[in-house]
């Protein structure tokens, strides 16, 4: 029994499971530390165990906590909440038809349809594949405009998992990197770190997975 728990947690570490982001499990990847970092900072400081209802954020009339989110995540369409993704002075995609991946401990991850994306902005990246278990095969795009080039900082799944098929067609991205979102004209912080792809909105509250110590929430 002594054996058992170094051994799940060493387990558990080469998966790298993230259901929040593309980040699943990593592939393949000529651009690795990208995604090899965060988990380290996440396990920075030791390990924290899951926060107690008295620890978790109550949140007020319009708010949801992260907490009741369910794993495996559940996907569903944020109904008229108008989204605009910016790279500089250039809008990369405007919609109110956006989709919400919900994950336990993890602000969403919003997906928007191809529709409504300047895709002339997003260019193929090579760099990077992941697989996820609820979603599939993730692909990558940098994003290119206004003069500015953020590598690998949108993702879709071309074929993803019979249960996933909403997010077919649609992108999600980090705002970590340069890209700045805005879901109903309030500007959208992201989850803390590297390695996973939430938008913090006011109506969502934590304490949120991605700070040191959170890597196994």
């Amino acid at each position: 029994a002594g054996l058992l728990h170094p051994l799940v947690s060493f387990l558990i570490s080469l998966s790298f499971v993230s259901t929040g982001s593309a980040a699943c499990g990593i592939k393949s990847s000529r651009d690795m530390n990208i995604f090899t970092q965060f988990p380290k900072h996440m396990s920075s400081g030791g390990f924290l165990s899951h926060p107690s209802k008295e620890d978790r954020v109550q949140p007020k009339q319009g708010q949801e906590s992260v907490w009741d989110y369910p794993r495996p995540p559940v996907c569903k369409e944020a109904k008229g909440r108008k989204v605009v993704l910016k790279l500089g002075n250039k809008v990369i995609a405007e919609t109110e038809r956006a989709w919400r991946m919900m994950e336990t401990s993890h602000p969403p991850t919003w997906y928007i349809p191809k529709e409504d994306i300047n895709m002339k902005y997003l260019k193929p990246s090579k760099a990077m594949q992941t697989t996820c278990e609820f979603k599939g095969q993730a692909v990558y795009y940098d994003v290119e405009a206004d003069g500015k080039t953020v590598k690998m900082t949108g993702w879709s799944y071309p074929t993803p998992a019979d249960d996933q098929k909403q997010i077919k067609d649609k992108f999600a991205f980090y705002i970590n990197r340069g890209l700045e979102a805005w879901v109903d004209g309030e500007k959208a912080k992201p989850q803390e770190g590297d390695f996973y792809g939430g938008w913090i909105t006011p109506d969502v509250v934590g304490p949120f997975k991605g700070s040191p110590g959170t890597r196994f929430w």
